[in-house]
């Protein structure tokens, strides 16, 4: 593969992947109130964006750099991730009145397993796309920084809304930072990755035989 063809083939990758990522994350702060019924639109878009960006519109283009246990680790956590999984993942908890304990129990046999295992493969992914070097340094750790940065604003978030009245200033605060920055976490990501499809460092990119 020529230098040429590795960079078409990032250039058209990590755009059309940028593009759905910040669109992903223009719909997830418009989604509240009357519009809260195109929330999905917001997942789709984001699925789609990783999904584009982990395979590659050709192997160049791949932030895995289509490295078999990297790539499996990212497509992996895309799907479990995903609200859908959530949502069937949640509907098993039992919400029967008559058996109270049964709830509970899938929540510590079912529920809580499957969060442990989304959190692991989400810092596999973010440790794999830096260490597979195909994204130019240092924007190959941009998954770990707004990782690291959504999950500190995210627990701050929750603190304010636990510690304050409902209602109040603080606890409204609380309820629409976490969401806010995880948005914007996204739309970093997505602009991060359209600058480099654009030419930005793109020469510094390894050329895949």
């Amino acid at each position: 593969m020529t230098n040429a063809d590795a960079q078409v083939q990032r250039r058209r990758t990590w755009v059309i992947g940028g593009v759905a990522l910040v669109l992903s994350a223009v719909v997830g702060l418009v989604a509240r109130g009357p519009l809260g019924g195109i929330s999905y639109v917001k997942d789709a878009l984001w699925a789609l964006g990783a999904v584009v960006l982990v395979i590659g519109l050709g192997r160049a283009g791949s932030v895995t750099g289509r490295r078999p246990f990297a790539t499996a680790v990212a497509l992996l956590q895309i799907l479990l991730a995903n609200p859908l999984a959530a949502a069937l993942v949640f509907g098993l908890i039992s919400k029967d009145p008559a058996n109270p304990q049964a709830g509970e129990n899938a929540w510590k046999s079912i529920v809580f397993p499957f969060q442990v295992v989304v959190f692991l493969l989400t810092v596999l992914a973010v440790i794999a796309i830096g260490v597979a070097r195909a994204v130019p340094s240092p924007w190959n750790w941009a998954p770990a920084w707004v990782l690291v940065g959504s999950w500190g604003i995210g627990a701050a978030s929750l603190a304010l809304f636990a510690s304050a009245p409902l209602g109040s200033p603080v606890a409204t605060i609380g309820a629409w930072a976490g969401p806010i920055a995880a948005a914007l976490g996204t739309a970093f990501l997505g602009a991060v990755v359209i600058g480099l499809g654009l030419g930005l460092g793109m020469t510094r990119a390894p050329v895949i035989d």
